[in-house]
């Protein structure tokens, strides 16, 4: 069995150029990176190309990537058919800022899949979350949302808000107080946020009385996607759906991970759930920085000059939109999703063969193309169940043994990993085989 410090050396011995390349970069970028989720120890890993199910790095490493931008790249890397369609769109210019039938095309396909009656484009799924927010406010006339303790919706203030908080801060488990995940958000904003556990509906029940009248909006991951991989119980959306009707709030699903992934529809068609509002991003644009956020026609006609402010000088370019038709279309197929989700199926039951095997407690959560590994035996049902045990030690020293051996997923406790569209039977056989052979040094 060989310590994490022996792993450690040897992604040393392997990633020098990056070690050379994180040095440089330091000295221009804070940090050395250009996103605070890029960063990790030792150093990160800095890549040179990608395509299909592979990336390479600047020291010729190859990698089988599962993590895939986050989960954004359902459609692999460089898929051939979005490498034509933006070489095609390149010739003919990438931004207008004025209204092209491409957008109105990619709308059509959005609706095709979500239960939304109009959409507006963003550029990442951080803008879709919050415009939605704003929306639901100025239809309810109230300030105040609630959010789900753990669930991540981008790097806005109004929601960057108990994303990780310390438990020595976040209040009793019924009533979670509110946390600022950053220094900088003004107390008003967090005033204005009320903090409920995942997948405990008697607690949202309670926050919707104690409030009754103030609050505009509930907003969730229909799927804790940010917080490892954390399903909701049976029936819990539902029970949502109902409450927030009773209580005349807007319910809000933050699709922009479960959106084209679990399903051909998301959550919204997995769960047979239909809230007021949908947020998007990620695999809309499949690569590009594209967002959509839509819902029903009495919500969304506010957007409109003096009434709800939206707007974006790179929002619906034609660019992004044109590979956004092509993969919603071409790539991103009910036939192909289930080539990954098969994948999936495969790869979750080797691990937990390997598990089993060689002693090591825990459990895989699978949904779609989507899983994760925990090594506990504890329940996980919430972001505190998931904070109090999960084995984080281990899974860092599962991180380093996939990646010494030329396999990629998240070097944090809170991403999941994603098979792609183009994955393929042979990358899945040499992902079992790396994992059995790392598997005993996890005991």
């Amino acid at each position: 069995m060989r310590s994490l410090e022996e792993l450690q050396k040897e992604y040393q011995r392997r990633t020098p150029t990056s070690l050379k390349c994180f040095e440089r970069a330091k000295k221009s970028f804070q940090g050395g990176v250009a996103s605070n989720f890029q960063a990790f120890d030792p150093y990160p890993i800095f890549w040179d190309h990608a395509k299909g199910s592979k990336f390479w790095d600047v020291d010729g490493n190859e990698y089988i990537d599962f993590n895939m931008a986050f989960g954004a790249m359902l459609a692999g890397h460089a898929h051939p058919l979005l490498v034509k369609a933006a070489g095609d769109q390149l010739s003919k210019g990438t931004l207008y800022c004025a209204p092209t039938d491409l957008s109105a095309t990619c709308a059509e396909e959005v609706k095709k899949r979500f239960p939304v009656d109009l959409v507006r484009f963003t550029n990442s799924g951080t803008e879709s979350t919050m415009h939605a927010l704003r929306v639901a406010r100025a239809y309810t006339g109230k300030e105040k949302v609630i959010k789900l303790e753990g669930c991540y919706h981008g790097m806005h203030d109004y929601l960057l808000q108990s994303v990780e908080p310390e438990l020595s801060e976040a209040g009793p488990e019924n009533r979670p107080a509110t946390v600022p995940q950053s220094k900088g958000i003004p107390k008003g904003v967090t005033e204005g946020t009320i903090v409920v556990p995942f997948n405990n509906i008697d607690a949202m029940r309670d926050a919707l009385k104690r409030n009754r009248g103030e609050v505009a909006a509930v907003i969730v991951e229909p799927i804790m996607m940010n917080c490892a991989l954390i399903p909701p119980k049976d029936g819990y959306l539902q029970q949502l759906r109902e409450l927030t009707k009773e209580y005349d709030v807007v319910l809000i699903f933050d699709e922009v991970k479960t959106g084209f992934k679990v399903a051909w529809g998301g959550a919204c068609e997995y769960y047979h759930i239909k809230p007021d509002l949908v947020a998007l991003g990620k695999c809309i644009g499949s690569g590009f920085s594209l967002g959509a956020f839509g819902g029903k026609k009495e919500i969304m006609e506010h957007l409109k000059a003096g009434d709800v402010a939206h707007g974006g000088t790179y929002s619906a370019n034609p660019l992004a939109v044109r590979a956004s038709i092509t993969a919603l279309r071409e790539i991103l197929t009910k036939e192909n999703l289930e080539h990954a989700t098969k994948l999936e199926n495969k790869l979750v039951d080797g691990i937990k063969k390997a598990m089993k095997d060689n002693g090591i407690p825990g459990f895989v959560n699978s949904i779609g193309p989507c899983g994760m590994v925990f090594f506990t035996q504890h329940e996980i049902y919430d972001f505190r169940s998931n904070a109090k045990y999960y084995n984080a030690g281990r899974l860092t020293k599962y991180w380093h043994g996939l990646v010494n051996n030329g396999v990629w997923i998240a070097p944090h406790t809170d991403e999941h990993w994603t098979v792609s569209v183009q994955h393929t039977e042979e990358d899945i056989e040499k992902t079992l085989a790396v994992i059995r052979k790392i598997m005993p040094d996890l005991k």
